[in-house]
C-alpha cells in the first residue's frame, strides 16, 4: 500500500493512525498485516487494515520487523512493567492502553486479578483475538476476558488506596469502571474535608466514595440511570459511609430544580459522558458543556469550587476549557484555574498522538 497523500512525516513522530484519505486506493482483510510506503516507495510503516471505516491502518512498527508472537510479548511486557514502576495503590489497572501502549486497538483493564478485553472495531478484533493467549501470557491477571463473550465473571470487588468498589464487567460502562480518573478521585478526596459534595453523573459513586472517605461534611450523587445509583448505594455502604442523598435523575434537570430551591454546594464534580463521540458532534458538545457548567456554576456556593471534566476525544483542552470558561460568564461567577489534571500513568499518551489525550479535567475556585 502507498500513501497519495504524504503524512510521513506525521507518521514517524508516531502517530499511528493512517486514514483512509491519505492511502491510494488498497484492498486486505479486516485485521490483515500491511506496509504502508511512503509516496517515493520507501517503507514507513506496518500496521493491520480495517476495509471499511475510514481509519484505514493503525501502525504497529515503524520498522519491517516480523508481528509475531515475539512482538505481541514485547509489547505487553514493556506495558506492564510500566505500571509496575508506577507504583499504582489500586488492583484496578489499565494493562493495555491500545495505542498509548504501541498496541493499537487494543485496551486490557485488569480488577482484582480479573482482566476485561475490549476491542476498539471490528478490525482491532481481527487482529488481536487470535493473539489473545500472548497477551494472557504476560498479564499479571488470573483470568482475561473479551466483553462480550460468553462465560462473564460475577462482579468483582476493587480496591483503591483505602476505598473498595463493586465492578460489573459485564454490564457497566467502559469495561466497568472509570480507571483514568483515579488521581482525580484522590484529589477530590483531598477536597473534600468538611465540605458539602455534589457528584453529578456519578455513575456508581466513585468520586462519592472518595469525598466521603476523604471527610466530606454531606453527600449528594446524582446519576439518569437507576442501577448506577443503586451500585453508588452499596459502594458507600461497602466503605462505611452513609448515603446522604441518591438522585437517580437527569443532571441538568436536578441542577434546574436546586437552583430554583437555592441549593448550593462547596464542592461540585460533573464528570459527564462524552458529548462528542464522532468529530462532527463536537459543535453541539461544546454548546452541550457551556449550558452544563453555566447550570454547575449556579449551585456552587460563595468561595466554593467546581471539578469539571470532559473524556470526548474530538474535543481538545483549548476548547473545552473555552467552553466552560463561557459557562462560567453566562453563570455570572467569576472563577480561578488552579489546576489540571488528566488521566493516570496507566494510560500513557504518545506525544505525536494528541487524540490520546482524552481525558482533561479542570479544578477551579469560584467566588
Amino acid at each position: 500500500m502507498r500513501l497519495r497523500k504524504d503524512v510521513s512525516r506525521h507518521v514517524r513522530l508516531g502517530h499511528p493512525w493512517i486514514y483512509r484519505e491519505a492511502l491510494a486506493p488498497a484492498k486486505a482483510a479486516r485485521g490483515a498485516v500491511v506496509d504502508v510506503a511512503a509516496p517515493g516507495g520507501d517503507f514507513l510503516a506496518r500496521g493491520f487494515f480495517d476495509p471499511d471505516g475510514p481509519l484505514a491502518v493503525r501502525v504497529l512498527s515503524l520498522a519491517p520487523e516480523p508481528i509475531d508472537d515475539a512482538w505481541v510479548a514485547r509489547r505487553v511486557g514493556r506495558a506492564v512493567a510500566l505500571r509496575a514502576a508506577a507504583g499504582i495503590d489500586s488492583d484496578g489497572v489499565r494493562f493495555l492502553h491500545g495505542e498509548g501502549d504501541f498496541v493499537p486497538g487494543l485496551v486490557v483493564d485488569g480488577y482484582a486479578g480479573v482482566g476485561v478485553v475490549r476491542f476498539d472495531g471490528a478490525a482491532a478484533e481481527a487482529f488481536w483475538r487470535p493473539r489473545l493467549p500472548v497477551v494472557a501470557a504476560g498479564l499479571p491477571v488470573e483470568r482475561l476476558w473479551p466483553r462480550g463473550d460468553p462465560d462473564p465473571p460475577p462482579p468483582v470487588l476493587m480496591r483503591e488506596g483505602a476505598a473498595r468498589y463493586e465492578v460489573d464487567v459485564v454490564h457497566g460502562q467502559k469495561t466497568g469502571f472509570f480507571l483514568d480518573q483515579r488521581p482525580n478521585r484522590a484529589r477530590v478526596g483531598e477536597m473534600a474535608a468538611g465540605a458539602r459534595v455534589l457528584n453529578l453523573f456519578g455513575y456508581t459513586g466513585g468520586f462519592s466514595v472518595a469525598a466521603g472517605l476523604g471527610g466530606a461534611a454531606s453527600l449528594t450523587t446524582v446519576d439518569q440511570a437507576a442501577p448506577a445509583i443503586a451500585a453508588a448505594r452499596r459502594n458507600l455502604a461497602r466503605n462505611g459511609l452513609p448515603p446522604g442523598e441518591l438522585h437517580a435523575a437527569d443532571a441538568f434537570g436536578f441542577l434546574a430544580a436546586a437552583r430554583a430551591a437555592g441549593r448550593g454546594w462547596d464542592l461540585v464534580v460533573c464528570d459527564p459522558p462524552s458529548f462528542a463521540p464522532r468529530a462532527e458532534a463536537v459543535p453541539r458538545a461544546l454548546r452541550a458543556y457551556r449550558s452544563l457548567n453555566r447550570a454547575a456554576a449556579a449551585v456552587v456556593a460563595p468561595g466554593g469550587q467546581l471539578v469539571s471534566a470532559s473524556c470526548s476525544s474530538h474535543v481538545d483542552a483549548a476548547a473545552f476549557r473555552a467552553a466552560v470558561a463561557e459557562g462560567l460568564a453566562d453563570a455570572g461567577r467569576e472563577a480561578r484555574l488552579i489546576g489540571t489534571r488528566g488521566a493516570g500513568p496507566d494510560h500513557p499518551v504518545v506525544p505525536a498522538f494528541p487524540e490520546g489525550a482524552y481525558l482533561k479535567v479542570l479544578y477551579l475556585a469560584l467566588t
